[in-house]
């Protein structure tokens, strides 16, 4: 004890049995938690509905494959008891597609002889069964152009070379000519010595015009004796627009 008009010095009590005091709570950490709640939720949801969406994309999916399986099956058995071998079992063959026609974007007509011989004018018939030609008309002999343009026109005849002559010519008539026949290309060809053994001759024109609507051609023979008739294919005639 300190004397008089002194100070009494600082006296300290220590509780040991006291625990730590509780740390202030970090405010940061709480607000985070706080909005990363509702987000995970969201989170958990969309996770949840596309797993579910796949679970019935799956159930769809199998039962369509089950119904389409379970319906060939039965056409299968069907056709069995009809008695129509080529869908039964194992026989049933690839599904043909049906057959499309490409129609030609331009005028063309490609025609063969048959066993008709020229007229007496010496202009040649062709085959008219089922012609190959399109945007055209075929008449008597001779292909009438619709649609004005330059066309590729070709013919080949085939010939014996037994006789002396044999001639042949693409001709054209035109509203803007009037006089007769103009004659577009020719083919001539002679036999000088006559030959023991019978032989062929094949005579081929081709050539570009001019053509307008209402013009027509024709193939035109001189010494149609000689012409040999055959096969259509040796013979033919035709035109298309370039």
């Amino acid at each position: 004890m300190a004397g008089r008009g002194g100070t009494y010095p600082a006296v300290f009590v220590v509780d040991s049995q006291a625990g730590l005091p509780p740390l202030p709570p970090k405010t940061g950490l709480q607000q985070a938690r706080r909005r990363a709640g509702p987000a995970q939720t969201v989170l958990f949801l969309l996770v949840a509905l596309a797993l579910c969406g796949v679970v019935l994309e799956a159930c769809f999916i199998y039962r369509l494959y089950t119904t389409q399986h379970s319906s060939n099956q039965e056409g299968l058995r069907t056709d069995a008891r009809k008695g129509d071998p080529q869908k039964n079992g194992s026989m049933v063959g690839p599904k043909t597609r049906p057959r499309t026609v490409l129609k030609p974007s331009k005028p063309l007509a490609h025609l063969t002889a048959g066993v008709e011989r020229p007229d007496k004018y010496g202009v040649m018939h062709w085959q008219s069964l089922e012609p190959e030609v399109h945007d055209m008309e075929y008449r008597k002999g001779e292909l009438l152009i619709k649609q004005e343009g330059y066309y590729y026109v070709y013919a080949k005849l085939c010939f014996s070379l037994d006789n002396d002559l044999f001639h042949y010519a693409v001709m054209k008539n035109t509203s803007r000519y009037l006089g007769p026949s103009i004659e577009l290309l020719r083919y001539r060809t002679y036999q000088l010595k006559p030959t023991k053994k019978e032989s062929m001759g094949n005579g081929y024109l081709g050539g570009v015009f001019h053509l307008i609507r209402g013009d027509s051609v024709f193939v035109q023979v001189k010494g149609s004796s000689s012409l040999r008739l055959q096969y259509a294919a040796d013979n033919f005639f035709g035109m298309f627009m370039l």
